[in-house]
């Protein structure tokens, strides 16, 4: 057997000497870094958004993995989602995912919307077909009317139209980690494969955002 000169072992054992590990997931192959960053609804933790919608096939078939996923991030790690508004069907599901979060319903009714439409075949693309649906929840058609034609549900269909075009993104799902990264599954190599990609990203933030705390608390210690 071979054996590896004495001075190439010392320089391999020296970490950043000369050698150092290929980056598994690459930018611009398996993942997109934004060009103008999107503000992040809490600063101080990894935000992971799933841009989604509920008229999207894939996206029902990869709500539980994405779910599980999800539910094992540390506390370190707040997941949220962006519902797509590209043409009027996505519209009126963008406006009842928020017309749900606000009536408290939405962990209820998520899963259940998806079913209903992918499975069922329901055609819930209509203000008023949606209302009778959430009766389904016990909500009365006026009181889901009334939310659904709000103007604070109004706005917040208006905040995902711009986080979504801050996204660039033309295919649901996706997800964005942090607001400065996009993953795609065409990029990733599958929908299943994007969790993989916003594990190292998410891992890359964490410790970023280490590193600047680290770097505060240095020079606020500065005489």
């Amino acid at each position: 057997m071979k054996k590896a000169p004495i001075l190439g072992l010392f320089l391999l054992l020296i970490p950043g000497v000369l050698f150092s590990a290929p980056a598994l997931y690459e930018e611009g192959t398996h993942y997109v870094e934004l060009q103008i960053p999107i503000r992040t609804r809490t600063p101080d933790k990894v935000e992971v958004t799933e841009f989604f919608s509920y008229g999207c096939p894939a996206c029902f078939l990869f709500d539980s993995k994405i779910n599980e996923w999800a539910s094992g991030q540390d506390d370190d790690v707040v997941f949220n989602r962006t519902p797509a508004t590209w043409n009027r069907d996505y519209l009126v599901y963008a406006q009842t995912y928020y017309t749900a979060e606000v009536m408290g319903i939405l962990d209820q009714a998520h899963t259940a919307l998806f079913r209903a439409i992918h499975l069922q075949e329901k055609q819930l693309n209509d203000p008023q077909e949606m209302a009778r649906f959430f009766s389904e929840f016990g909500v009365e058609p006026v009181d889901f009317a009334r939310v659904y034609n709000s103007f604070g549900i109004r706005a917040s269909v208006q905040q995902a139209e711009a986080r979504g075009r801050g996204y660039r993104s033309a295919s649901v799902p996706s997800i964005i980690v942090n607001g400065k990264y996009r993953i795609e599954g065409d990029m990733a190599g599958s929908n299943d494969e994007m969790l993989k990609v916003a594990d190292f990203l998410v891992a890359r933030e964490r410790s970023l955002m280490s590193e600047e705390s680290d770097m505060a608390d240095e020079a606020a210690s500065e005489p």
